[in-house]
């Protein structure tokens, strides 16, 4: 397949690493330096046992410079750029391009169906965790299960893709239950993301500390009765069991928020915790902790010109 990911930042480095092996990928990046670094040098990874393989054979463009259609793209940037970078991308659609996202936060499907018709849309969630060193370095942090699926009937496109992913290397499950797994993901980085990214400590911390594992329980609590009240039901001790176990297996990891917060860029706070205060609003269902975190989240970034 000809696949291009948009957004070659740690994730998105990771998934074009891996889906090289089998595949000719492009990334589409609308940072110069990246790009000319995969081109230059490719990209290397450094697995979680430390070795290091240098990928080469994947050619890199600035954002909206690739004129070709593609099979597949794959959808990396930050939540809050994903239309901009849709529309300087257009001409990497065809008329039978399948378009996946990965990212944080909800919504991008939709999207992302301004673009492709809706049964060649996949949405999907990773518990792979990366850090991205710069000049086409990625290190990945932690590995686990990418899950995909539809809320449209698409099973065929949707093994389609799961092929793919599994034959570089990728542990695929396919899911007939696709928002259940948005929603568990949400649980995760609403918790995760915004207190890794305000107290600025690895993932694992979270845990370590009763004061900030109360903090993620007020959140996540906050967050299951809002998709109780959309039509998806968790019992609570499943919801932080989730939350819990990311905290376990990428302990000394970083969260995208918090490495966001270190390069003093615009954080995805408003397609996590916002997505639920959001949602929230159309149930009446009160979210006083996610709207104060939220709040936080930009009164931290409108400090980025403070310090130097």
């Amino acid at each position: 397949m000809v696949i291009a990911i948009i957004g070659a930042g740690a994730m998105g480095g990771l998934y074009g690493a891996y889906l090289s092996r089998e595949n000719k990928v492009v990334m589409i990046d609308s940072y110069e330096q990246q790009v000319n670094s995969i081109n230059e040098k490719g990209i290397t990874l450094i697995e979680t046992d430390g070795t290091e393989k240098v990928y080469k054979n994947i050619k890199a463009y600035k954002s909206g410079e690739c004129k070709k259609t593609v099979d597949l793209i794959i959808v990396f940037v930050k939540s809050t750029h994903t239309e901009e970078a849709l529309e300087a991308n257009k001409s990497l659609f065809g008329k039978d391009t399948i378009v996946m996202t990965l990212q944080n936060g909800a919504g991008n499907d939709r999207k992302i169906q301004k673009y492709v018709e809706d049964s060649k849309v996949i949405i999907g969630t990773s518990k792979h965790n990366a850090v991205n060193l710069g000049e086409g370095k990625i290190k990945h942090a932690a590995t686990g299960i990418t899950t995909i699926g539809s809320n449209y009937n698409a099973h065929d496109v949707v093994e389609k893709i799961a092929s793919c992913l599994k034959k570089c290397g990728i542990e695929v499950e396919v899911s007939n239950d696709i928002q259940r797994i948005i929603w568990s993901k949400l649980f995760v980085n609403l918790s995760i993301n915004t207190f890794t990214a305000l107290i600025e400590t690895p993932i694992g911390y979270m845990i370590q500390n009763e004061s900030a594992w109360n903090f993620a329980k007020r959140l996540v609590y906050e967050a299951v009765e809002v998709a109780e009240a959309d039509g998806t039901y968790f019992d609570r001790r499943e919801a932080l069991e989730m939350v819990k176990d990311v905290c376990i297996k990428a302990g000394n990891g970083y969260s995208s928020m918090y490495q966001d917060r270190k390069k003093k860029i615009k954080m995805e706070i408003d397609a996590i915790n916002g997505a639920i205060v959001e949602q929230a609003k159309l149930y009446g269902v009160p979210t006083p902790y996610n709207s104060l975190i939220v709040d936080l989240i930009h009164a931290v970034e409108g400090a980025y010109d403070l310090y130097e």
